[in-house]
């Protein structure tokens, strides 16, 4: 293996699952030849059942203390016409 290779391994380890297949993600995209596009990874079984954030977006706080995000379901549900 070469020293490049290596240090893309080492830069590797430890970093999210989710990180992960974003960089696979972007190899396949943007590195890899078009006949090696082809080949699709199934993350089904790995993220079943799952909620996932953005990347960018973890650690953040969007929601005001003392906020109630589940008080406006009733209208949202009207606007987009969901029976329920």
């Amino acid at each position: 293996m070469s020293t490049l290779q290596n240090q893309i391994t080492q830069s590797l380890e430890g970093l999210s699952d989710d990180s992960l297949r974003f960089i696979l993600d972007m190899i396949q995209r943007f590195v890899l030849p078009s006949e090696s596009r082809s080949v699709s990874i199934n993350y089904g079984a790995a993220t079943q059942g799952k909620k996932r954030r953005l990347g960018s977006m973890k650690g953040q706080k969007f929601i005001a203390d003392g906020h109630d995000i589940d008080e406006c379901n009733d209208e949202i549900a009207r606007l987009f016409e969901v029976d329920g």
